[in-house]
């Protein structure tokens, strides 16, 4: 069996939508736009997060239960 595409737009089970808290706008994002980021407190661990970047205000718009 050869893989095919049979529709080339993501299928809707996939495609998330968030709204920024800084500027109020709805954004629509996929798996693979999702970036990870670091913070670490004042012992020095790191925790890992994962955001999108808001086409309008720039800010980090962070996903959460991913």
């Amino acid at each position: 069996m050869t893989v095919k595409i049979i529709d080339e737009g993501p299928d809707p089970s996939v495609v998330k939508q968030i709204i920024c808290k800084n500027c109020g706008v709805k954004l629509e994002y996929l798996p693979v736009d999702i970036l990870d980021g670091t913070t670490s407190d004042y012992t020095g661990s790191k925790d890992i997060y994962h955001y999108i970047n808001c086409l309008k205000c720039n800010k980090e718009v962070i996903i959460k239960g991913y």
